[in-house]
């Protein structure tokens, strides 16, 4: 008996880690191993480097200025029953930093865009009209508005973006020269891994918990866990040895891959754990389905204390067993109908005396005594 379990324990264990590795796998992936950015923390961006350098990664810079905010980003819903609504997302920011060369006297700017949601509007409000003040103030009274540090994904313009951003960048009458760069680049901090933030910290989390799955399921692979419940069921009744349930085991009518009946106990797996009912607490049997988005199949047993253990077979196996149960525990009702249903909830009492107080107190039973 305990080879066979550990057997099917550990095949269970085994598709578990593999099943664990391919999700995890599949969520990096999906994030473009953006976690590693995350844990390790943003790159901080060299603006003068090639932007080409930081495509795709989390990066983090102080901008200097931010023009005004050039893209409104919206999303419009369609309604069932007609008319349409539409909301705002965010705004996409015109931003500039520039850098001075002391040797050569010289300032080279750097144009590119900031993506913040809608929430951050009156904040960015206030930046853009310090940032015009200062770019555009003749006197030069005006002080300069303190760098704002923006941490999010580098993404490359799409075509739409770059031809806002280009236009934006005519109405300053900006021109692209030797020390005056455009970078077709947004800095959105919206996304990690070319993903939503929510989004992505919900596939982070399911990774992380299939990282944990897997890791309890190795453990599994080197450890007598799967009989948990067999050597639960031994401590609280002590009178029962595990030779005895192996004994049983060894003579058991086998259902399936995964479900074994025997005269005084059925063992079945459940994942990667073997689960032990003894017979004579059995009070009812019957195949229940369920079909849809979460169908089911299983044979429900019931015991003497009126819990219920679903045990995923087909109809065809459970009816296989439900004629060993009939044939070997009489104190068993077998079969379902509303009205045993309802005697089971409503009136218990009733319903042990159908066939379960009788078998104990050891009266002889027709066969057609009760037939549901």
């Amino acid at each position: 008996m305990l080879e066979t379990l550990q057997k099917k324990s550990r095949k269970s264990n085994i598709t578990r880690i593999i099943v664990s590795i391919l999700v995890v796998v599949g969520m990096l992936a999906v994030t473009k191993l953006a976690i590693l950015d995350v844990i390790t923390g943003p790159t901080k961006m060299d603006i003068t480097l090639d932007p080409e350098t930081y495509a795709g990664k989390y990066v983090t810079t102080d901008t200097e200025f931010l023009l005004y905010d050039y893209v409104e980003h919206t999303t419009t819903t369609t309604r069932k029953y007609g008319g349409k609504t539409t909301s705002t997302n965010g705004y996409s920011y015109l931003a500039l930093q520039s850098i001075p060369d002391y040797e050569k006297e010289t300032v080279a700017f750097y144009f590119y865009s900031v993506y913040l949601n809608k929430d951050k509007q009156s904040e960015m409000a206030s930046i853009i009209e310090a940032s015009n003040d200062y770019l555009f103030d003749e006197s030069g009274n005006a002080a300069p508005p303190d760098p704002v540090t923006f941490t999010g994904t580098w993404t490359k313009m799409d075509a739409e973006m770059e031809r806002y951003f280009r236009s934006s960048l005519a109405e300053f009458n900006v021109l692209e020269d030797d020390y005056t760069n455009f970078y077709f680049y947004e800095l959105d901090t919206k996304r990690i891994g070319g993903m939503n933030i929510p989004l992505f910290w919900c596939l982070m989390a399911i990774a992380a918990f299939f990282v944990l799955y897997g890791f309890l399921s190795v453990l599994g692979l080197f450890s007598n866990a799967y009989m948990k419940s067999i050597h639960q069921y031994l401590q609280k009744d002590s009178s029962v040895s595990l030779a005895a349930i192996e004994e049983d085991f060894s003579q058991a009518h086998p259902i399936g891959k995964s479900v074994w009946v025997g005269k005084k106990w059925t063992v079945y797996m459940v994942g990667n754990r073997a689960m032990i009912l003894a017979n004579k607490d059995l009070v009812w049997g019957y195949y229940y389905s369920r079909t849809g988005r979460y169908s089911v199949s299983e044979m429900r047993l019931y015991s003497k204390d009126k819990k219920m253990s679903g045990i995923s077979l087909t109809e065809k196996q459970t009816q296989e067993a439900l004629k060993f149960y009939a044939a070997e525990q009489p104190q068993m009702v077998i079969g379902y109908t509303s009205e045993l249903e309802k005697m089971f909830n409503k009136n218990f009492n009733g319903f042990m005396d159908l066939k379960y107080n009788p078998a104990m107190r050891g009266e002889n039973l027709d066969e057609d005594f009760f037939r549901p």
